[in-house]
């Protein structure tokens, strides 16, 4: 893909992000928000938290983030990789054709052809964090599984990938090690795949993605910013329904507090947990 067909390709689905963003937020009330009562009088000592208003603002903020990172990888998966990096995704309907419906496919995200690696397998993860031990060895026997299948003629492809679309390489937890099968310290129960498995990360990712275009990353951000500013002048800011939501979950606890200013953490307990 060239500059202009990324920078218009992301710029245009977030957009369509944004303006989603803006409406969830906007039907949601206070009742999407899971609240650990036993956890909420430790927040508001620990962090020196003085009211329930500014409880909202903590607790919100956290709220936003994870809905902004769910979202944003879903973008990601969903839109801006089949669309503008014209991989195929394998999503419901995809999979109801042989051979994806296998079960060693359940981790496989896309289908990307490279000019470089060919027909690949590719496993798209947000971050370093993403996987832990157990889902890495997990992968590991998925991609065994693959390797094998495709020795019986029964699936094709040239390489199996594992992108990671935010950070380097070099700061990739040994998890992304032991998926390939190479144990780090601990012995792990894993396949020896290096042949047949690579993991790139970050720029790296997005480079390889576009057929070893390094500018590849820059070329996303320029539409993401472009998308954004698109987005903000057709939409507003978020600011009225942050406020609207931050109200209506702080009137949960208000109604707890006496005129002294002394919240009632056994009655907050009862209103959440019944």
């Amino acid at each position: 893909m060239n500059k202009r067909e990324v920078v218009d390709g992301v710029a245009k689905h977030v957009a369509w992000w944004v303006h989603q963003r803006r409406s969830k937020l906007a039907e949601m009330s206070h009742e999407s928000m899971a609240v650990n009562p036993f956890l909420i009088p430790l927040i508001m000592g620990l962090g020196d938290i003085k009211t329930f208003d500014e409880l909202a603002d903590y607790l919100l903020a956290g709220h936003f983030l994870t809905g902004h990172f769910t979202g944003f990888g879903k973008l990601i998966d969903e839109k801006i990789l089949p669309d503008v990096f014209k991989a195929d995704k394998l999503d419901k309907k995809y999979r109801k054709s042989a051979p994806y419906g296998m079960s060693c496919f359940d981790e496989i995200d896309h289908i990307v052809k490279t000019e470089g690696d060919g027909v690949c397998l590719l496993c798209l993860k947000a971050s370093r964090w993403t996987i832990q031990l157990t889902m890495a060895v997990q992968l590991n026997r998925a991609f065994d599984e693959l390797v094998r299948e495709r020795g019986l003629k029964k699936v094709a492809f040239d390489k199996i990938v594992v992108g990671v679309y935010y950070g380097t390489s070099e700061e990739l937890t040994d998890k992304y090690d032991i998926l390939r099968g190479e144990n780090r310290g601990a012995v792990h129960n894993v396949v020896d795949l290096k042949n047949h498995v690579k993991v790139v990360a970050g720029r790296e990712f997005w480079s390889w993605l576009n057929n070893g275009e390094p500018s590849t990353q820059e070329w996303v951000m320029d539409g993401v910013l472009g998308g954004l500013r698109e987005g903000a002048t057709a939409d507003g800011a978020l600011a009225k329904e942050i406020r609207a939501y931050k109200k209506s979950f702080a009137s949960l606890f208000e109604k707890h507090v006496d005129a002294a200013g002394k919240a009632d953490w056994h009655g907050i307990l009862k209103s959440i947990n019944g």
